[in-house]
């Protein structure tokens, strides 16, 4: 019983602070103001800053047979982000000596650290789906002149936090064939 007057008085503040406002706010409102501000706060933080690809350090290749190629590339990444980034969904054609060898596809996730140049293992693996003549006289080709050049053209997508952006790409390097 004590507590009814309280309430009516809490009640009556509430009115009239609303009778003064032009505005009636609700949850609708509140909603709506949220769903329009955090996306405006959040572009400032997640502003987008390329990642540049420095060069192939390193290739081996771990199997090499008349279905495909497995093989492990180490690349040097620059990520002058403040956030991490999740390289997903890759789609890419792989030549070597400028022959279609096959679409190669990574064989586990890789994750860029932020702010940083750092060297990356990418283990990746190529099926010839039908160039495999192909793709063994462009290898056997390059066996016995000891120079190759292997170009990688494609997609990638990277994602940080809920954002994902595919990147097209086109790289090549030239190594000896030992």
């Amino acid at each position: 019983m004590r507590d009814e007057p309280k309430k009516a008085e809490r009640a009556g503040f509430w009115q009239t602070a609303a009778a003064f406002c032009p505005l009636r706010v609700t949850s609708c409102h509140l909603i709506a103001a949220f769903t329009l501000l955090i996306p405006l706060l959040l572009t400032g933080c997640l502003s987008y800053r390329e990642v540049s690809f420095k060069g192939i350090t390193d290739m081996d290749v771990s199997r090499f047979d008349n279905g495909g190629v497995a093989a492990r590339v180490m690349v040097t990444l620059d990520n002058p982000n403040n956030f991490r980034i999740h390289v997903i969904d890759p789609d890419v054609d792989l030549f070597l000596n400028d022959v279609f060898i096959g679409k190669a596809t990574l064989d586990s996730n890789l994750v860029l650290e932020k702010r940083t140049t750092k060297d990356y293992a990418v283990p990746l693996h190529a099926s010839f789906d039908g160039h495999g003549a192909q793709a063994m006289g462009a290898m056997l080709s390059a066996a016995l002149s000891g120079k190759a050049k292997l170009k990688a053209k494609g997609t990638v997508t990277g994602k940080a936090f809920l954002i994902r952006k595919r990147f097209p790409f086109e790289e090549e390097h030239d190594f000896n064939w030992e």
